[in-house]
C-alpha cells in the first residue's frame, strides 16, 4: 500500500509538473508574440484561451487532489471547497468548449473553396473572439449553481448522509436528483463532444480524399507534402481524439461514482483522467507545430 501511494504520489507530480510548464510556456509564448505588436491568428487565439482553460483545470483540480494525496486533508474551508470546485467546473466546461471550437473552426479552415464554404470562412474568422467570449459566459452561467451544496471536509460525519470527495464533502443526492443533476451537466458535453466528433470525422474524409488526390502524383516531393492547413488538422484531430478519449473514460467513471458508494480509487482516477488532456494538450501543440505561437497574421 506504501508503494502504490509513492506510485500515486509520483503520477501526480509528473503530471502536474509537465502540464503546467507546458501550458505556461505556451501562454508565454503567444503573449510575447501580442506584445511585439503581431495580431495573433484566429487560431491561436482559441489555443490561448484552451491554455488558459487547460492551465486552470490543473490548479483548480489536479493540485488540490495532489494536497490531498499527499496527507494534507483539511486545507480549505467551505468558501475555498466551493471557489475551488465552481473554477475547476468552469474551467473544465471551457476546455470542452473551446476544444470543440478549435476543431469547428478547422475543419471550415481546410473546407472546399467554393462560395458557400469561403463565405461561411470569412464569418468564422470574424467571429471567433466572439465564439471564445460566449464559452466564457456559458460557462460562468452553468456551473453558477453546482458548488451551492458543497462544504470543507469534515472530520466525523455519516458516511451514507455525505458524499466524500476527499478535500470537500456533499450532502449525497437522492437517485432521482441524482439522475437530474447528472443529464443537467452533461448535456453541454454531449452536445459539445457531438459537434467534435462531427468535425473530426469531416476532417478525416477530407485529408483521405486529399491522400487519393496527390497518391497519383508520382514525384517524391509532392507524394509526401501536406499543406499547412492540412497538417494543423491532423494536429487538431489528435487533440480532439486525446480530448474525446480522457473524457469519455472520466465520464463514465463519474457517472458510476455519482450512482454507487463513493470510492477512493475513484477519486483518483477521474482526477488524474481529468488532468491528461491538461497535462498532454501542450506537449502535442510543441511537439507537432513548434514553430507555430511565432506566426502572426
Amino acid at each position: 500500500m506504501i508503494f502504490g501511494d509513492l506510485i500515486l504520489r509520483l503520477l501526480f507530480l509528473v503530471q502536474m509538473g509537465l502540464g503546467v510548464l507546458g501550458n505556461t510556456f505556451l501562454l508565454s509564448t503567444y503573449a510575447s508574440t501580442s506584445w511585439t505588436g503581431c495580431a495573433l491568428k484566429p487560431i491561436h487565439l482559441i489555443l490561448t484561451n484552451m491554455a488558459v482553460a487547460n492551465f486552470l483545470v490543473l490548479l483548480f483540480k489536479g493540485i488540490p487532489q495532489m494536497i490531498f494525496i499527499w496527507g494534507m486533508t483539511h486545507i480549505l474551508g467551505n468558501t475555498g471547497c466551493k471557489l475551488v470546485y465552481y473554477i475547476h467546473r468552469l474551467a473544465r466546461g471551457l476546455s470542452l468548449c473551446t476544444t470543440c471550437l478549435l476543431s469547428t473552426f478547422q475543419a471550415i479552415t481546410i473546407s472546399p473553396r467554393t462560395g458557400g464554404w469561403m463565405r461561411l470562412k470569412d464569418r468564422a474568422w470574424k467571429n471567433i473572439l466572439s465564439c471564445c467570449f460566449l464559452c466564457w459566459i456559458s460557462n460562468l452561467l452553468i456551473n453558477v449553481f453546482v458548488p451551492i451544496n458543497l462544504e470543507a471536509h469534515q472530520h466525523t460525519h455519516n458516511s451514507t448522509k455525505l458524499r466524500d470527495y476527499g478535500l470537500c464533502s456533499s450532502k449525497n443526492p437522492e437517485m432521482s436528483s441524482a439522475a437530474k443533476y447528472t443529464i443537467i451537466m452533461t448535456f453541454p458535453d454531449v452536445v459539445f463532444m457531438g459537434l467534435m466528433i462531427g468535425a473530426s470525422v469531416y476532417m478525416v474524409l477530407l485529408l483521405h480524399r486529399h491522400h487519393q488526390r496527390v497518391k497519383h502524383i508520382h514525384t517524391l516531393r509532392n507524394c509526401h507534402s501536406f499543406s499547412p492547413e492540412a497538417k494543423a488538422a491532423q494536429t487538431v484531430l489528435l487533440l480532439a481524439s486525446t480530448f474525446i478519449l480522457f473524457n469519455f473514460t472520466n465520464s463514465l467513471l463519474t457517472i458510476y461514482n455519482v450512482f454507487s458508494k463513493s470510492h477512493l480509487w475513484v477519486q483518483h482516477a477521474t482526477t488524474f483522467l481529468a488532468a491528461c488532456y491538461p497535462s498532454l494538450s501542450p506537449l502535442i501543440l510543441l511537439l507537432r507545430d513548434l514553430q507555430a505561437p511565432r506566426f502572426c497574421s
